[in-house]
């Protein structure tokens, strides 16, 4: 029994991808399934799915099945972690990602409580491998980083061969070529220092797909023929119909269609034998484009739906994705360009459904995350060792005194006690200052979390949509036929409001990071704010006349403030723009130049729906959205209040609102006065209120 445990941890290390040949014993081992007892009987069920794995995966889960329940009924962690484990290497051996995923989770746990390396590492392997080819490499790259590090704590040479390699493929799919290599040639120096065969097909294979994406076929060509020799040498059924795929697609590329028929041919019957969906899939994709590229049409359709029903439902991202764009190109080789929009259109969506998954944690952050972790797992285990060494010599030198005198013991004892007290106590404030410093940097730190994942919000969502518009717009214009002279004017314009919207929203983001890294330039002098105001009043007008709002403005004349005069304006045009905003047609905007204590004031006060409680904790916070809406759908990005707030503190001047909700909503801004103030010039202000009634 030993030796069937022995054999189970080696095929282990060998995660999901490792082949096997028949084992010659399997019907000796199944006619002792009878006359076992239990726990002998799991062990004996993991070393029959391990003989069967590749040649007949059903059988294989059949027995994965019998070998959890009976691990289950006998309460054995390990056996249950194994039997699941195994499980989900048989779901991914057939491109079952997600069942995989369900068991593979299931063993890890398992495994956790435990606390057995191998299993760990095992199972974090084939979780990475399953988010790879699921297309989510972030949670890829994380749990196969996790695998790599406890493989090589742990100097398992047989597992990280193929962690390397897992690693090196999600790196490939990203288009990082230069660290695909590094691990893929990694994994190669290992396989053939430890003479493991697996490793180095396996590498073979990465590498031939390595140098297919940099257009190097011939390097490609002698790969995938070298793998198809060790293969057919193993017995691997997988790995050699991956290589058949690979040889296939160098031919294709060639332009040998002939020859890349005939491989694919190969790589067909072998991976419908053991049920491999996703190289299935992308089988008949390529026989799609090649049927495509004849001019067959109909034999590009039918092999196209079916791979695009085996992808389906298989969950396979990557090669929906493909499918997608060659129904696209087909759809519009037809003229059938409604069909060409629909898969357009579902191409897009999946692949931003595709970015946001993996740009919410970047491949180099979770990089940095797990060294820095396994450093402090390092440093941890340092301190532990230096503290037992030190508890030891300290015992043994009050132990030797001891004995020798214990009057001086006594004495020593005392002395001692006092030094380490005061050392204690200064190592203790040193600790609270430090740990004081460290609860402040992790606010600080908090605090820019949250900061940037508004800023994302903002990217993802709110810019998202007008590039969307214009990416949607022009692969209307590249269809075929071109359209008519004016449904192109009316597609430019369409292209020209989404740029000016985003455009807008970029500028509004660059003034808050402008302002945060202290770069803004401000230059203080003597303006006359009353000219100011009625300079930007004149501006709104027009915009103002659109919605039928009424300006009216009553100013103090001349009254001189110290300020920057282009940022003075971009905090009065904000908030007069607001107020046009939120303000429903017919209503009325006064604005209010006064002077209070020696402070010149200008309010700007609308008869909008006013503010909640709830809005007004809001105000003057970045990223903000309030309850209310622009009465007419104009864009807002909740960035435009946080601006004006910074630009009048770094005048020295002070902002605030006065609402009550349903009742409209009054903001000031207020400057120290610079010199005297006249009398309120009440002419200029009917003169100005009649000529827009008269205009």
């Amino acid at each position: 029994m030993r030796r069937l445990i022995l054999y189970y941890t080696i095929a282990l290390f060998c995660c999901h991808s490792i082949g096997f040949s028949e084992n010659s014993n399997t019907d000796s081992l199944q006619s002792l399934l009878p006359h076992l007892k239990t726990k002998d009987k799991v062990e004996v069920l993991h070393s029959l799915i391990l003989d069967l794995w590749f040649e007949y995966p059903d059988s294989a889960k059949q027995y994965a099945k019998q070998a959890i329940n009976i691990s289950t009924e006998l309460e054995d962690i390990r056996l249950q972690s194994i039997s699941l484990r195994l499980m989900g290497g048989v779901h991914t051996y057939q491109g079952e990602y997600e069942l995989s995923l369900i068991n593979t989770r299931k063993a890890l746990n398992l495994a956790l409580q435990i606390k057995d390396s191998l299993l760990i590492t095992t199972n974090l392997n084939n979780l990475g491998y399953n988010y790879y080819n699921l297309g989510n490499y972030s949670e890829a790259t994380e749990n196969l980083l996790r695998a790599l590090n406890i493989y090589s704590r742990i100097k398992e040479k047989y597992g990280l061969g193929y962690t390397l390699n897992n690693i090196g493929q999600v790196y490939l799919k990203l288009k990082n070529f230069s660290k695909a290599s590094k691990y893929f040639n990694q994994a190669m120096e290992l396989g053939k220092n430890t003479k493991n065969k697996h490793t180095i097909l396996y590498t073979s294979n990465n590498l031939g797909f390595l140098n297919l994406e940099q257009d190097k076929y011939q390097e490609a060509e002698s790969f995938f023929k070298k793998s198809i020799e060790i293969a057919e040498k193993v017995s691997n059924k997988n790995w050699e119909a991956t290589a058949y795929s690979g040889l296939a697609q160098t031919y294709y590329h060639l332009g040998d269609i002939d020859k890349a028929i005939n491989e694919f041919k190969k790589s067909l019957i072998l991976r419908v034998k053991i049920k491999e969906l996703k190289g299935i899939s992308e089988i008949y994709y390529y026989l799609s484009k090649m049927s495509a590229s004849s001019g067959k049409i109909d034999s590009a359709m039918y092999y196209l739906n079916i791979s695009q029903n085996i992808a389906k439902d298989a969950g396979i991202q990557d090669q929906l994705l493909d499918n997608f764009k060659l129904y696209k190109a087909l759809f519009t080789q037809q003229d059938l360009l409604d069909s060409a929009l629909i898969y357009q259109s579902r191409y897009i969506e999946l692949r931003e459904k595709q970015f946001d998954e993996n740009s919410a944690r970047s491949i180099e952050g979770i990089q940095l995350e797990i060294k820095e972790e396994e450093t402090a797992r390092k440093l941890a285990s340092k301190d532990i060792q230096l503290a037992k060494k030190s508890f030891q010599l300290n015992f043994f030198i009050a132990v030797a005194i001891f004995i020798l005198l214990i009057a001086i013991v006594v004495f020593w004892f005392y002395k001692t006690q006092k030094k380490l007290g005061k050392a204690l106590k200064i190592k203790n404030f040193k600790i609270s200052k430090q740990r004081d410093e460290i609860i402040q940097k992790n606010q600080e730190l908090s605090t820019l979390n949250i900061e940037k994942n508004d800023l994302i919000n903002i990217v993802s969502h709110d810019l998202k949509s007008p590039l969307n518009n214009i990416r949607g717009i022009i692969g209307l214009i590249k269809l075929p036929p071109l359209p008519p002279e004016n449904r192109a004017a009316e597609f430019l314009k369409m292209i020209n409001e989404s740029t000016i919207r985003l455009s807008n929203m970029i500028e509004k983001i660059l003034d808050v990071e402008a302002i945060e890294s202290k770069k803004l330039n401000i230059k203080l002098e003597k303006i006359n704010f009353s000219d100011v105001v009625h300079s930007t009043i004149n501006r709104f007008d027009a915009e103002a006349m659109r919605k039928q709002i009424q300006l009216h403005p009553s100013i103090i004349e001349d009254v001189m403030i110290k300020a920057d005069e282009s940022y003075l304006i971009q905090v009065l045009e904000n908030l007069l723009s607001n107020a046009i905003k939120f303000s429903p047609k017919g209503k009325n905007i006064y604005i209010n130049v006064t002077n209070h204590k020696n402070k010149a004031l200008c309010e700007v006060k609308d008869e909008g729906p006013g503010l909640s409680d709830n809005d007004k904790k809001k105000l003057f916070r970045k990223y903000q959205k309030l309850s209310n809406v622009p009465t007419a759908n104009e864009s807002s990005t909740g960035l435009g209040l946080s601006i004006v707030k910074k630009f009048v503190n770094s005048m020295d001047g002070e902002i605030w609102c006065e609402s009550e909700h349903g009742k409209g909503a009054s903001f000031f801004v207020g400057f120290k006065i610079w010199g005297k103030v006249t009398v309120p010039n009440r002419l200029k202000f009917h003169k100005k209120k009649a000529d827009l009634l008269e205009y």
